[in-house]
């Protein structure tokens, strides 16, 4: 397989689930510099500039974990002087020994680079325009709460300010509000009939840890799962703690086999976490669903994964089941 494809007159590379390389043929090495060896088992984000990396992790990978392949898509990557080079991308998914893989073939386009630039202008300035919308929007809700409470009194005041508080205070992870406005706006953007999936993920045994080693412990191994789970992925992803040692990870435009793929790296990630010298298992729930632009979608898919941890616990903890 290597021999053949050094032979392709293109640059290729193939990546495992997580997007790091396994395998570069020589076209791509001429290109990027370095040698294969050096480049193995680095994330493929090390190839591209930022607003490639944004757009790898906001677009292609949700469009691979859901149709396994992209075709003539615009990125830039970096050659072996750092300088921006514009191709166009195909990739597709493959099983290579029974594991995931994507192959990535890359056409090197330099006479479309002013358009790609002035394509990616455009999106920043549109993004720009969004957030700066948006920031807008949010300081009118803030002076607007801010005139209520003032005419309320100091105890409407904290009772409000919890409720616009988006970040759950000892982890840093975002809270269920924020799962709900994220949720909102994702099937509002999506197209009707697109895929999302929940992982409902419950410490086991955790009662033990605060009876056994005090609640310092327990909240040390908290943020300590919650630091994992932002590891376990992808930056469209939301990790929220839902409450005590239960906690919620959002996956946007995934179908059930990208969910389960995402809790298995959830359950490698958190070996290492330890207490006493003992690893910390999870029973996780997953529920998958489309968008109907249903209100009550989260609370089913939410439902539906609690259901799940139920029966994983029921099977001996340290699982993932997905509901059927």
């Amino acid at each position: 397989m290597d021999t053949l494809i050094n032979q392709i007159p293109c640059p290729i590379l193939l990546t495992d689930a997580t997007g790091h390389i396994l395998m570069t043929n020589t076209n791509l090495l001429q290109l990027v510099g370095g040698t294969a060896e050096q480049w193995k088992n680095k994330p493929l984000e090390d190839l591209l500039p930022p607003p490639s990396r944004i757009f790898l992790q906001t677009h292609l990978w949700p469009i691979l974990y859901h149709e396994a392949l992209v075709k003539e898509i615009h990125m830039q990557l970096y050659d072996s002087q750092k300088q921006r080079v514009p191709v166009l991308v195909n990739c597709q998914r493959i099983f290579r020994n029974g594991q995931e893989s994507y192959y990535w073939v890359f056409f090197v386009a330099y006479e479309r680079s002013q358009f790609e630039a002035e394509l990616l202008k455009a999106r920043s300035e549109a993004q720009q325009m969004s957030e700066n919308l948006a920031q807008a929007n949010t300081q009118l809700n803030i002076l607007h709460k801010q005139l209520s409470l003032y005419t309320e009194g100091i105890e409407v005041e904290n009772r409000e300010l919890s409720e616009i508080s988006q970040t759950d205070p000892l982890t840093g992870l975002a809270n269920r509000r924020a799962l709900e406005k994220t949720v909102t706006n994702w099937q509002l953007q999506s197209n009707v009939g697109i895929c999302a999936s929940v992982l409902l993920i419950d410490a086991d045994h955790f009662k033990r840890v605060n009876d056994e080693y005090g609640h310092d412990e327990g909240d040390r191994v908290l943020v300590e799962l919650a630091r994992q789970f932002q590891e376990s992925i992808r930056l469209s992803d939301l990790v929220v703690r839902y409450g005590g040692e239960e906690f919620i990870i959002w996956l946007p435009s995934v179908d059930k086999t990208g969910a389960e793929f995402t809790a298995q790296r959830v359950h490698k990630h958190i070996r290492q976490v330890q207490v006493a010298g003992k690893p910390i298992t999870v029973s996780i729930g997953v529920a998958t669903s489309v968008n109907t632009l249903d209100p009550e979608l989260l609370q089913e898919l939410i439902t539906h994964a609690d259901k799940a941890v139920y029966q994983a616990k029921g099977e001996g903890r340290n699982r993932t089941i997905h509901f059927e």
